[in-house]
């Protein structure tokens, strides 16, 4: 699931509590308006885009770790705390309730049950949907479906020797030749394997079993020389980040 689309849900949840909230406490809509009541309720429910992009980001990294799942589970019961901290701070100082009766921290009690529920209904799909990322072991490989002069191939990512990005374009080099594909580069890290695929440059994508070499330049350079003997420099925010790779790879 992309973040926009995350996002997307967050601001309907905000939208769609600040309605029934103002429904629910008619008796206060003399002192409040519905405006307000909105931009509250998105104030508090936006920072979880925030927690999907971190439990992506946890997910990414501990792709092949059979214990991601309970982690991601572990860090959502964090970021549900956290959320409760940001919860009570924010509506103490902005909420449109505060300071009305029966408010306390410019909330009413009832609001604990409904929040609770959606925060625990949020990790829930947020884990859920990450964790859908995994491919059963039964399954077959990825398939990327490319054209060429008119024919169609099938391609397994342990064909892809490397991806170069080409304007909005992105070219791939295969077993089987050239391709180029109308899709921008960064889209192919979210479906190519993190243990085979890295980033060394902002527009390129190696594949780490089709590299010969790592040539050390004047300075701090570095450049990938593949086994074709096509050489891809490294940028400088991704030297260290391979050396080590390579380091833990070797015998």
């Amino acid at each position: 699931m992309k973040t926009k689309n995350f996002a997307a849900l967050t601001v309907t949840i905000g939208l769609l509590l600040g309605v029934l909230i103002y429904w629910r406490e008619y008796a206060t809509r003399d002192q409040v308006h519905l405006y307000q009541v909105i931009l509250w309720q998105l104030g508090i429910w936006l920072p979880w885009i925030l927690g999907f992009m971190v439990m992506g980001e946890i997910r990414k990294r501990m792709q092949s770790n059979k214990y991601a799942l309970p982690i991601l589970g572990l860090s959502g019961l964090l970021l549900i705390a956290l959320h409760f901290g940001w919860f009570f701070g924010l509506s103490a100082t902005l909420s449109p309730y505060l300071h009305l009766e029966g408010s306390k921290f410019g909330v009413y009690r009832y609001f604990f049950i409904f929040w609770t529920l959606i925060d625990l209904g949020l990790v829930w799909f947020i884990v859920d949907k990450l964790g859908a990322g995994n491919l059963p072991e039964d399954e077959p490989p990825l398939l990327l479906e490319l054209t060429r002069g008119g024919n169609t191939y099938f391609c397994e990512p342990s064909q892809i020797q490397l991806l170069s990005a080409e304007n909005y374009y992105t070219k791939l080099f295969t077993t089987q030749g050239v391709f180029v594909m109308r899709k921008p580069l960064k889209t192919f890290l979210e479906v190519l394997p993190l243990d085979t695929f890295r980033k060394i440059h902002r527009s390129t994508i190696i594949n780490l079993d089709y590299v010969a070499e790592l040539a050390r330049g004047n300075g701090s350079t570095l450049e990938v020389i593949m086994k074709d003997g096509t050489r891809r420099r490294v940028s400088k925010s991704f030297v260290k980040e391979i050396t080590l790779l390579f380091k833990e790879r070797t015998y």
